[in-house]
C-alpha cells in the first residue's frame, strides 16, 4: 500500500514538472504565432504573402502556389525529419535549430524589398514564393520531434484541453500580430512595409528558438532509429499497409480539402471582388488567430468527449458557415469580413485538434513521430495540388470565384457525412475513456 502512495506521489510530481515546461512552451508559442516563420500571423499563408502577391499583380495560379507551398513545405520534409529526429530523447535543440535555419529566407527576402522596392515585378513574385518555399520546408523539420515534446509533457487525459490551450497562445500571438502588421503597414508605404515585416518574422523566430532552448524538457524514451533512411520509409509504407483506420482517416482528410481551397482564395476574393483594403490583410490571420483561441478554450473540448472525428466533423460545419458569410452576406462592411475570418479560426482549431489526437491515438507505441509523418505525406500531397489546379482554372477563365466556392461547399458536405458515418474513433481512445469512468 504504501509502495503504492509512494508511486502515485511520484507520478503526480513528474506531472506537475511536466505542466510547468508545458507553460514555459506557451511563451514560445505566443513568439512564435506574433511573429514566427511561416506560421506566425505575419507571414501566414493566407494574410499578408497574399496581400503581397495581389499588390504584385500575380496571377491566380500564383497565389494558389502560397497555399500549395505551405501544405508541400508541411509534408515533405516530414518523414525525413521523423527520421533524424525519432532517435533523439531531447528534442528542443533540433527543434530550435529549425527556426534558426528558417528565419534566413525572411531576412535575405525582406533586404530585397527594402534595396530594390520590388521595381521588378515578376522577377520579385518568383524570388517571394522561392524564398517562402525554402522558409516552409525548413520549419516544418521541428514539426514530428514537437509533436512529441508535447506528448511527454501533456498528461494524456488532457490531452485534447491542453493542445488546444496551446493552440490558444500560440494563435493569440496571431491575433496580437494584426495590430502590429497594420501599424507597420500605415507607416510604411508598399511594398516596403512588407519589407519591415519579412525581417520582423526573421527576429520572432530566433527568439522562439531562444526560449525553446531554456525548457528543461523531460528525457524521452530511446527509440530505435531504422539503419538507413530507406529502412525507415519502408517501415512507413508498412504503417499505411497494415493500419485500416489511418487509411480511412486519410480519405477523410482528402475530403476536407474544401477548406484548404476557399483559404487559398478567400482573402484574395474579398480584395479583388468585395473591395476589402489590402492595407487591413493583416487582420485575416489576426482574427483567425483570434478565432483558434476562442475555439481553443471551447470547441476542442469535443475531441476529449467524443473522440477525434466528431471533432473534424465540427470543424467542416464551421467551414460551410464562414464560406457562406463571405458569399451571400450582402454587406461590404468590416464586420463581415471580420466574422468570416474568426469562424475560420474556428475552423482550424477544431482541424488540427481532431487531426493531431487522431493520428497520435492511431499510433500503437511511443514513436509518435513517425505516425505525424506517415500522416502528413498521406494527406498533405492532394490538399496542396488543389489551390494550383483550381487556380490555373481561374486564370484560364474555366471557373470563376463563385464556381470555386460551389466545389468546396460540396466537398465540406461530403466530409461531414464520410467522417460521421464511414470513419471511426482509434481504439486507445474508448480505452482512455474506460479508463477514466473507472
Amino acid at each position: 500500500m504504501e509502495e503504492s502512495v509512494n508511486k502515485n506521489v511520484k507520478v503526480n510530481q513528474k506531472e506537475k514538472q511536466s505542466l510547468r515546461e508545458y507553460w514555459k512552451y506557451n511563451i514560445s508559442a505566443v513568439l512564435f504565432g506574433f511573429g514566427g516563420s511561416v506560421w506566425g500571423g505575419m507571414t501566414y499563408y493566407m494574410g499578408i504573402p497574399v496581400a503581397f502577391l495581389t499588390f504584385l499583380n500575380a496571377s491566380k495560379t500564383q497565389i494558389g502556389l502560397i497555399t500549395a507551398i505551405f501544405w508541400l513545405g508541411f509534408a515533405l520534409p516530414g518523414t525525413w525529419a521523423a527520421y533524424a529526429s525519432e532517435g533523439k530523447t531531447i528534442k528542443k535543440k533540433y527543434i530550435a535549430g529549425a527556426f534558426f535555419l528558417t528565419s534566413i529566407p525572411w531576412l535575405a527576402y525582406g533586404i530585397y524589398v527594402l534595396l530594390t522596392g520590388t521595381a521588378n515585378a515578376s522577377f520579385s513574385i518568383w524570388l517571394f514564393l522561392i524564398c517562402y518555399a525554402l522558409a516552409c520546408l525548413t520549419v516544418n523539420l521541428y514539426i514530428p520531434a514537437n509533436y512529441t515534446l508535447l506528448f511527454k509533457i501533456i498528461p494524456t487525459a488532457q490531452l485534447g484541453f491542453l493542445l488546444g490551450v496551446q493552440f490558444t497562445f500560440r494563435y493569440g500571438g496571431n491575433f496580437l500580430s494584426g495590430f502590429a502588421s497594420k501599424g507597420i503597414q500605415r507607416y510604411f508605404e508598399a511594398p516596403y512595409g512588407f519589407g519591415v515585416i519579412f525581417i520582423l518574422a526573421c527576429v520572432f523566430s530566433i527568439l522562439t528558438a531562444l526560449v525553446i532552448l531554456l525548457l528543461k524538457e523531460p528525457e524521452g524514451t530511446a527509440v530505435k532509429s531504422a539503419p538507413s533512411f530507406w529502412d525507415y520509409l519502408k517501415k512507413c509504407v508498412e504503417i499505411v499497409k497494415s493500419d485500416r483506420l489511418l487509411v480511412k482517416f486519410f480519405v477523410g482528410k482528402w475530403l476536407m480539402s474544401g477548406h484548404n481551397i476557399m483559404m487559398a482564395f478567400l482573402l484574395a476574393y474579398l480584395i479583388q471582388e468585395r473591395g476589402f483594403n489590402r492595407v487591413d490583410a493583416g487582420w485575416f490571420p489576426a482574427l483567425y488567430g483570434l478565432g483558434l483561441a476562442i475555439g481553443g478554450l471551447t470547441v476542442t473540448k469535443i475531441a476529449d468527449k467524443y473522440g477525434p472525428k466528431y471533432m473534424m466533423a465540427t470543424a467542416q460545419i464551421f467551414a460551410i458557415l464562414y464560406t457562406l458569410i463571405a458569399w451571400f452576406v450582402p454587406s461590404s462592411g468590416p464586420w463581415v469580413f471580420f466574422a468570416a475570418f474568426i469562424v475560420t479560426g474556428l475552423t482550424q482549431i477544431s482541424d488540427n485538434v481532431g487531426y493531431t489526437n487522431m493520428c497520435l491515438m492511431c499510433c500503437p507505441t511511443l514513436d509518435k513521430s513517425t505516425y505525424v509523418a506517415v500522416t502528413n505525406m498521406g494527406i498533405i500531397p492532394f490538399m496542396a495540388l488543389l489551390p494550383i489546379i483550381f487556380g490555373k482554372l481561374m486564370d484560364l477563365k474555366i471557373l470563376t470565384f463563385q464556381g470555386l466556392f460551389i466545389v468546396a461547399l460540396c466537398m465540406m458536405v461530403t466530409a461531414i457525412l464520410y467522417l460521421l458515418f464511414v470513419l471511426d474513433n482509434p481504439k486507445s481512445f474508448y480505452d482512455l475513456k474506460a479508463a477514466k469512468n473507472k
